[in-house]
């Protein structure tokens, strides 16, 4: 049988020194999916890649960015509105860190500067409403984050899933077909140890001297990034997990 595809929308890459040993979002994406690289149509809109029609039942993924929704590119505001048109069609979405962000920015809700300041490490998020797409873990459950923006007011008719005490909208639902995350269940252990060496400086700078290296130590793996992935397909979009 065939893998089903999955649209993946890149919004940016990831940081330079980790793109020569591991890849990209997309090829994040494929390892935790479990599934063939060539099995995602990966569009990046950063760098103004044509997205295709909106309405399709084709999954699609909306990435992280090193980019700010509240910066308003035009990229990303065409992104946006492809996204209010796919979704108003059917189409399952998911939206990852910058993904969840636009995602609120275009259904009516706001992202901004988090007032309290970034989040990254290894942490735990409090799920505060079940969800398919929490299925089978653990409560609270760990994640992997990197933001210093956030989800600040809920679309209409949107559903906030999960938090923490610095970023209280950590996961959104709206309708049957659409969610989205602040975390980044694409990431591994590795992968968050890359962004907390890039950004020691900027960290200790703006949590205090030590904070990136405290927040090194603290790094543990978070097993359930795949399975919330396989949900989102199986549960959400309604497509085989591989």
């Amino acid at each position: 049988m065939a893998t089903s595809p999955i649209l993946i929308i890149k919004t940016g890459s990831t940081i330079p020194s980790l793109i020569p040993r591991r890849g990209d979002f997309e090829t994040f994406f494929a390892e935790r999916l479990g599934r063939p690289l060539s099995s995602l149509d990966v569009r990046d809109v950063s760098r103004g890649e044509a997205l295709p029609g909106p309405a399709g039942t084709v999954p699609a993924i909306v990435t992280g960015s090193p980019f700010a929704v509240h910066d308003r590119a035009d990229w990303s505001e065409q992104t946006a509105a492809w996204l209010r048109e796919a979704i108003d069609a059917g189409r399952p979405v998911l939206g990852v860190c910058y993904g969840h962000q636009l995602l609120a920015h275009a259904l009516g809700g706001q992202s901004a500067r988090n007032p309290n300041g970034r989040e990254i490490g290894t942490l735990e998020v409090e799920i505060v409403i079940d969800d398919p797409l929490f299925e089978g873990l653990p409560r609270p459950l760990t994640v992997f984050e990197t933001h210093s923006d956030a989800v600040l007011e809920l679309p209409p008719g949107a559903r906030c899933l999960a938090s923490t005490s610095n970023t209280p909208i950590q996961a959104m639902a709206i309708g049957d077909h659409v969610r989205s995350v602040q975390w980044h269940p694409e990431f591994d252990a590795d992968i968050l140890r890359g962004y907390l060496e890039a950004r020691a400086g900027e960290i200790d700078a703006e949590l205090g001297s030590g904070a990136s290296e405290r927040l090194r130590a603290e790094i543990r793996e978070a097993p359930g990034c795949a399975r919330l992935l396989a949900n989102f397909l199986e549960h959400i979009a309604k497509v085989p997990a591989r």
